[in-house]
């Protein structure tokens, strides 16, 4: 055999030998991360004028859903189902398990209601973010903000540790989200408990409860101060809710608190994008100017039940004139309201918009246009009856997206087709009266699917009208 015949013959079989290392490294590219490109220092997200860049200088708009029910549930699309809120199950299950083994229920239910597959589906569909709801019972045993700590004595964050880093993975900026803090932020169930806001309150419990939000945000910004996955910290859900309009003696408090986070918030992290909820228009938070805000990001939440109404809240954040961004961190089309009207002037009007929600669990969940993943088959847990055991398994494996139980919603595809931030200029020009955008058959199935979802919140309504949990 000649030389060049035996270099030939080694280089053949070095081929073969590293053949099942690139047949393996091909099947990790299929399975996860080779697939996506991962969030990375270039990556970190600041505010410019009216609008959001990266550190390489490239703009950018946030365009996601929300991972409702994970931290906090309610139980209109989560399996289990007291009106009030998710606090009266905790405690119901604390009473008859104990605080650990009920701690250690929830985080199997955490565990299994979101998993990988779930942030490869929201990457798969082009979107580039997530907000994530969170509660403080998530991290914290009681009111006065005792913290869960690992045998370090560090406070155990490692939870929301794994979805930064699946975030990361699938190149998807993470919006963290306190939608329920100790004393309860506004009067309805998805803070915890509805009828029982005390945040705001100028008494002795009043000022506890604001001192653990600053304590809690003070840890949080400072775990997490320098990390690219993190788009903004989102300090309250919804505060006061419709209060603030009713009552306008809990604003100065309110305006007040929000400036006590953000100086702990900047004390540890000062480089994060602060996102104030400006809940239901912009003269519900202080403009910048107030309090000598900079880096921070607006954010209104928007269920009007007409296109011109959307249009008229649109208009709203565009005449405030704050000088910074508006996200709009939660929609759903009520009434006439139609989905290519509101993701058109999103898009059009360069807003960052995150739909509420991911996944759902419940009647006609399969193909509600709340959900982008729904299952209409999900048990719901009975707190007070079944067995440790049985509370197991209906949060088990059966939660999973991918278990069979859950299908994408004619919803999913349609909302996939503006995260390019496209829009439907003929939705615009007629109020949604004609909409191209989409195919025929995607609108049909919406448009159907919104009839089932209206008659499901009727329906909701009726159910805590007769509780008495609705305001």
């Amino acid at each position: 055999m000649t030389r060049t015949a035996k270099k030939i013959c080694a280089l053949l079989f070095a081929v073969l030998l590293i053949l099942p290392v690139t047949a393996s490294a091909l099947e990790a590219d299929d399975d996860g991360a080779g697939a996506y490109a991962p969030i990375t220092e270039t990556d970190f997200l600041r505010v410019e004028g009216e609008k959001l860049f990266k550190a390489d200088g490239s703009e950018t708009v946030l365009r996601g859903t929300n991972f409702g029910g994970w931290g906090i549930m309610e139980d209109w699309f989560c399996p289990f189902e007291n009106p009030a809120g998710e606090e009266l199950v905790y405690d119901t299950l604390v009473e008859r398990f104990g605080a650990e083994a009920t701690r250690e229920l929830f985080k199997t239910y955490r565990s299994n209601w979101i998993t990988e597959t779930d942030y490869k589906n929201v990457a798969d569909l082009g979107f580039n973010c997530i907000r994530l709801p969170i509660w403080y019972r998530n991290f914290q045993s009681d009111d006065n903000g005792t913290w869960y700590r690992n045998a370090d004595g560090s406070i155990d964050f490692s939870e929301l540790d794994g979805v930064v880093e699946m975030c990361r993975k699938y190149g998807l900026y993470l919006i963290i989200d306190l939608h329920g803090l100790a004393g309860y932020q506004n009067d309805y169930d998805h803070c915890g408990r509805s009828k029982s806001m005390s945040l705001f309150d100028e008494t002795p419990e009043g000022e506890r409860y604001r001192a653990v939000a600053v304590d809690f945000w003070t840890e949080l910004a400072k775990h997490y101060a320098g990390d690219p996955t993190i788009a903004m910290y989102d300090l309250m859900n919804e505060p006061c809710g419709t209060n603030i309009t009713r009552d306008a003696s809990m604003k100065d408090v309110f305006w007040q608190l929000s400036d006590d986070i953000y100086d702990a918030v900047r004390a540890v992290d000062p480089d994060h994008i602060i996102t104030m909820e400006a809940i239901w228009d912009p003269s519900a938070i202080a403009s910048p100017d107030v309090y000598g805000w900079e880096n921070i990001v607006y954010q209104e939440h928007l269920y009007d039940i007409s296109n011109p109404a959307i249009l008229s809240k649109v208009n709203e954040i565009r005449d405030a004139d704050y000088g910074a961004p508006f996200y709009i961190g939660e929609f759903y089309p009520r009434g006439l309201t139609t989905f290519g009207y509101m993701l058109s002037l999103f898009n059009k009007q360069g807003l960052s918009w995150t739909t509420w929600t991911y996944k759902g669990a419940g009647s006609s969940a399969d193909d509600s246009p709340w959900f982008l993943y729904g299952s209409s088959t999900i048990e719901k847990i009975d707190p007070e009856l079944d067995s440790y055991e049985e509370l197991l398994v209906k949060w088990g494996e059966c939660l999973r997206t991918d278990s069979g139980s859950f299908r994408q919603t004619s919803f999913a595809e349609y909302a996939a087709g503006f995260t390019d931030g496209s829009f439907d200029k003929t939705s615009l020009d007629t109020f949604g009266l004609i909409e191209t955008k989409g195919t025929p058959a995607q609108r049909a199935a919406l448009f159907r699917a919104k009839l089932q979802a209206i008659v499901t919140t009727i329906k909701d309504w009726l159910r805590k009208l007769k509780t008495g949990d609705l305001l």
